[in-house]
């Protein structure tokens, strides 16, 4: 797949008004397709060609400000641009259940396979961007797949400032002035410098309502000086924070080395907020085409009802979803992308025959759908695991999903594990563990990865390194397990080659905070398990988490979901078979028979599990010790 045909812009009406329609008229569909994006839409010609026009802005404008930034992700971006809040209800019916939820006119929604930005397109060109919070989610994509980790100050200053872009007909304005924020900030006192780049996820400057809103301000404040100030630019602040948020991974000692004396600092930004007029940017993007040299297309209903059910499946909509793809196949049985929407409402439902079907008619139908193929190497793993019939079947999917799309990391990470298997070639592993790392360097699991493969290479010293980047970078309690995991791995490999060459004496211990300070040679990147390399497990990483089972649903056996609370989190995890979790109660070894899915609700509990490789659940449990007795 070309990485042209990566980014899909779906202007869409409402949900189920997607019967036949004319050619002409303002119900037809047409596609447009623009140098990187395709648009769908049944707005007429025009709008869709205003759009792709529109969204090739955008992203002339990140590849303008950072030249060696990619701007491209692996997984397809769907934007779906409804024509007015009816059509945005259907899609969205979560934010209309109540009176005060706010009713958005843009969203994003990341997932591991595909991306999603839904718009109105009825409420374009206020002053101040209606579509703030789809800009603000979409550069938290550019960020991740450029940065392995930013501190959340600049990651979420970064993401309100160019939120705020207003994309005209001959230019952009970037850098526009937020007179709420402004309004904020002038009248509350400010979150101390210091502990403003030291929050993270988990803070409650970050989390408290509270206190959150001036974290995003003045966060957006400080960047907003940082971009656009000439002193902050004749200084290079910007790069030079970076520079030492690298090097230190703390954002005070950071924000120290660049700006000096913080307190002196940040009366440098409380002067600022209060210039009356704050500078902002125009720019001419140069995207060297017209809108009028767009091709289109007609499009059928049922292409446009799978847009729309792709996107539903993938916000946990599923009965909506799963009526829209029948009625596709009524209209157009082998249309290849209903049947991968089947295959993935089953495989959620972890009804792995039915998925596997569907995704194999969908690739027969389409040879070039990447993600059936990764889909059908996972299907493969829930039924078999690794073993010398079922990882040959894996590693064949996972390279015919890179085949069709090298850009798309998790079948990377993916291959990856599957290469560390028995009988498989181990330098491969750690080939496609780099390369997963490359396209996406935030993901810490990926960075494990290139550890876990470097075991598998028996390169030691490598893995230790390794080791040290994971610690570095790891900030989310499920980063720190899988860091912690990685770090007993290595420890045990180290003891288990030290009794090898000296089988008469016992091992040193391996300390994990003493692993080598040295800066990694290999590339800045993601993941790995706490299990063995030939340990079946549903994707790259593995964890193990402590908290409290807050819910339960054991509503179709064997099947299991919960939600699981850990601190700062909470995980939805689930299994295909609870018969085949291991359990433990109370210290001791037990089974299903005796903890029955129903009793779990309310208990504390170790779970380990496989990181999910699609939302909406955040993993497979493999184990669960519950830390006390009924």
């Amino acid at each position: 797949m070309g990485r042209r045909s990566r980014f899909i812009l779906i202007l869409c009406a409402a949900a189920f008004a997607c019967g036949p329609a004319a050619p002409r008229g303002p119900d037809a569909w047409v596609e447009v397709k623009s140098p990187h994006f395709t648009v769908a839409s049944n707005a007429g010609d025009k709008e869709a060609r205003r759009i792709a026009a529109q969204f090739e802005q955008m992203r002339a404008v990140f590849h303008t400000i950072y030249p060696t930034f990619r701007v491209d992700s692996g997984e397809p971006l769907i934007v779906i641009a409804v024509r007015n809040e009816d059509s945005m209800k259907v899609l969205l019916p979560d934010y209309w259940a109540g009176n005060e939820r706010v009713h958005p006119a843009g969203l994003y929604v990341n997932r591991v396979d595909e991306n999603f930005a839904l718009l109105r397109t009825d409420l374009s060109g206020s002053s101040e961007s209606a579509y703030h919070s789809l800009y603000h989610e979409y550069t938290h994509g550019i960020m991740a797949m450029n940065f392995s980790g930013l501190p959340t100050w600049l990651n979420e200053g970064l993401a309100d400032f160019f939120g705020n872009t207003i994309f005209g007909a001959t230019e952009v304005q970037l850098g526009i002035r937020s007179a709420s924020q402004l309004s904020l900030l002038q009248n509350s006192q400010l979150i101390p410098i210091d502990k403003l780049m030291n929050a993270d996820s988990r803070s409650p400057y970050y989390n408290e309502q509270n206190q959150a809103s001036i974290f995003y301000a003045e966060s957006w404040a400080i960047v907003h000086y940082l971009m656009l100030d000439p002193d902050a630019i004749k200084e290079d602040y910007r790069n030079r924070y970076l520079k030492a948020w690298e090097e230190t991974r703390d954002g005070a000692e950071a924000g120290e080395q660049t700006f000096g004396d913080l307190n002196k600092f940040q009366a440098r930004i409380a002067a600022y907020i209060r210039e009356p007029d704050l500078r902002y940017l125009r720019m001419k993007p140069d995207t060297h085409y017209s809108p009028d040299d767009f091709a289109s297309r007609p499009m059928s209903p049922a292409e446009a009802l799978v847009v729309q059910a792709d996107f539903l499946e993938h916000t946990n909509h599923l009965p909506e979803a799963r009526e829209m793809l029948s009625q596709a196949l009524q209209l157009e049985p082998n249309l290849a992308s209903a049947h991968a929407g089947m295959g993935y409402l089953a495989y959620l439902k972890l009804s792995n025959d039915d998925a596997e079907d569907e995704f194999k008619r969908a690739t027969e139908l389409n040879p070039q759908d990447f993600r059936s193929f990764y889909f059908q190497a996972g299907i493969v793993l829930r039924k078999s695991g690794y073993n010398a019939q079922s990882t040959p079947q894996i590693v064949t999917y996972l390279e015919k999903a890179i085949g069709s799309n090298p850009d798309f990391a998790p079948a990377w990470a993916f291959l990856s594990v599957a290469y560390r298997q028995p009988n498989q070639p181990k330098e491969k592993a750690l080939d496609a563990a780099l390369k997963a790392n490359h396209l996406r360097p935030a993901i810490v699991a990926y960075v494990v990865d290139i550890g876990e493969a470097l075991i598998a290479l028996n390169r030691n010293d490598d893995a230790q390194i390794i080791s040290t980047r994971v610690n570095k970078m790891a900030s989310s309690p499920q980063d720190k397990s899988q860091a912690q995991s990685f770090a007993k791995r290595l420890q045990r490999h180290m003891e288990d080659v030290a009794n090898k060459q000296n089988p008469g004496a016992a091992a040193e211990p391996v300390d994990a905070a003493e692993v080598s300070s040295k800066p990694p040679d290999a590339p800045e990147s993601a993941s790995a398990s706490n299990e063995t390399p030939d340990s079946p497990r549903a994707a790259p990483g593995a964890a193990s988490e402590e908290g409290l089972i807050r819910e339960v649903d054991c509503s179709a056996p064997p099947a299991a979901k919960i939600s699981f609370a850990i601190l700062g989190d909470t995980l939805h995890l689930a299994a295909d078979d609870a018969a085949k979790i291991q359990y433990r109660v109370g210290g001791k070894d037990s089974n299903a028979d005796a903890v029955p899915c129903a009793h779990w609700k309310g208990r504390k509990a170790r779970i380990s599990y496989r990181p999910g490789i699609n939302p909406p659940s955040s993993g497979e449990i493999t184990a669960i010790d519950f830390l006390q007795a009924p």
